[in-house]
């Protein structure tokens, strides 16, 4: 991913902030030989709390949290040092198993070019392991269920397609490579922290929207993203237990009068894990129904 941020066209405008969520002492060990060996002179190692306050500009910055904050408070850490430097424009979040291509961010900042009006820009999403295939170029949620879908898919990767017409369409852009104006982010706020792990993208359009911005799709921002990888989704406990339980956490937030539909809805989700001798994840998340 870093190597990938390094090759883009406007790279000499941009800074590279990795952000380490507290990760295992042998993967962290592992980037920091890696930026040893690459970057000795271009980046710095900083603490969670040296990065308060820290401001020297470098290339490249690792930043170790303290804790793992999940996927919102983990980016918050990274953002909230961009925002100290104030040629900042815009900031953009990348997940960790992602690959860019030189000209990705370029289509993304011409997005924003367009139409001052826009606060987030998503890209196209191209499955890494089949690098014809597409992932989706947003999202939408159904507010009776709270559950989601990805767009897009029937698409390949050099596929037209008619961006506003999209854009109608989406719900959110999604989360694993969004680009955020610093206007936005200043009147919008950070990443919502509630949910650890899904929905942050949807909770953080849904506010950009209520105050006036727009969501765009940049659909020659091509980013490969091997889905899943860093989640294990479907089989991982802390995957499963998340997209469940922020179903009825993001339905209180902005479709409270959808609350019965979806509680419903998850007697259906404890039935399937039952179903799949799962019984221990089915009894959690009946508990859902009384938060």
């Amino acid at each position: 991913c870093v190597e990938s941020l390094r090759n883009l066209d406007n790279f000499s405008n941009c800074r590279v902030i990795v952000v380490d969520n507290n990760s295992h002492k042998k993967s962290y060990d592992s980037i920091l030989e890696y930026f040893i060996l690459n970057y000795e002179n271009e980046f710095i190692e900083i603490g969670e709390k040296e990065a308060v306050s820290y401001n020297i500009d470098h290339n490249l910055y690792l930043i170790r949290n303290e804790g793992n904050y999940g996927y919102a408070g983990g980016n918050n850490i990274g953002i909230n040092f961009a925002l100290k430097f104030e040629r900042m424009s815009y900031v953009w979040i990348l997940n960790n198993d992602t690959v860019v291509q030189s000209d990705s961010l370029k289509f993304m900042l011409h997005k924003f070019l367009e139409n001052n009006n826009y606060g987030v820009v998503g890209s196209r999403l191209v499955e890494l392991e089949n690098k014809s295939n597409v992932q989706g170029v947003g999202g939408i949620i159904n507010p009776w269920l709270c559950t989601t879908k990805e767009i897009g898919s029937d698409l390949k990767i050099n596929d037209a397609i008619n961006e506003k017409e999209f854009e109608e369409k989406i719900d959110y852009v999604i989360g694993a490579s969004l680009l955020i104006s610093r206007d936005c982010l200043e009147n919008v706020g950070l990443l919502c922290e509630d949910y650890f792990l899904y929905y942050e993208e949807i909770d953080y359009c849904n506010r950009a929207k209520s105050k006036g911005f727009l969501i765009g799709i940049a659909s020659k921002s091509v980013v490969f993203h091997a889905h899943g990888a860093s989640t294990n989704k479907g089989k991982s406990l802390i995957a499963d237990y998340y997209s469940v339980r922020n179903r009825i956490l993001i339905t209180r937030k902005f479709y409270p009068n959808k609350l019965i539909f979806v509680k419903l809805s998850i007697f259906l989700v404890c039935f399937n894990r039952m179903k799949r001798f799962q019984f221990s994840r089915a009894f959690k998340y009946l508990k859902f129904m009384f938060i």
